[in-house]
């Protein structure tokens, strides 16, 4: 009986402590925040990098869409020749978030940066990231935990004028328990 009651906490004990990955986090991911990519796109990809294949897929709209990085708390996705979307897991004081960063543009490039819980919860995004983001370039590097955030002058067009090249400002924000802040 001592050994039965040992078990079932042990048990207990590992459910309650069990990280989500990256791969199951896109299987329950909407349609809706990925529009390039149907449910089953999403599983393809997956199944094709994990099988150590290109991860490409004919994408909603007959373009071609590909998984290019995936790790069990990260995921690339290249949507087309202007549109990706980079997906991260964040330990934050016990519990697990998704920042997804959507980016848009070739030369001039834009990101939307979104905070989720793990079932795909929307949360406030200035309550993870307290610095202003709107109108930059976004990329995050997984193996750092850092989120570089870009802009460019030529936003700027009186700064411009006066400058013959563009001057990229950028801001690296490493991620704290449950939040980012400059590092």
């Amino acid at each position: 009986m001592r050994s039965l009651l040992f078990a079932l906490l042990l048990t207990l004990a590992n459910g309650a402590f069990a990280q989500t990955k990256m791969s199951e986090a896109l299987k329950s991911m909407p349609d809706s925040l990925m529009p390039y990519l149907t449910h089953n796109n999403r599983l393809d990809c997956i199944d094709f990098r994990e099988a150590n294949m290109k991860a490409e897929v004919r994408n909603v709209f007959e373009g071609k869409s590909d998984l290019r990085q995936l790790t069990s708390d990260y995921a690339f996705f290249r949507l087309s020749d202007a549109s990706s979307v980079e997906l991260c897991l964040l330990d934050a004081e016990g519990q697990q978030l998704i920042c997804m960063i959507q980016t848009y543009g070739t030369g001039l490039r834009e990101s939307v940066i979104s905070f989720y819980t793990t079932s795909w919860q929307q949360l406030p995004t200035a309550q993870y990231l307290p610095v202003a983001h709107e109108g930059l370039a976004a990329r995050y590097d997984a193996e750092q935990m850092v989120l570089t955030l870009e802009s460019n002058n030529y936003l700027n067009r009186a700064a411009m004028e006066e400058q013959k090249e563009e001057e990229k400002v950028q801001t690296k924000l490493k991620w704290c328990n449950s939040v980012f802040k400059e590092s």
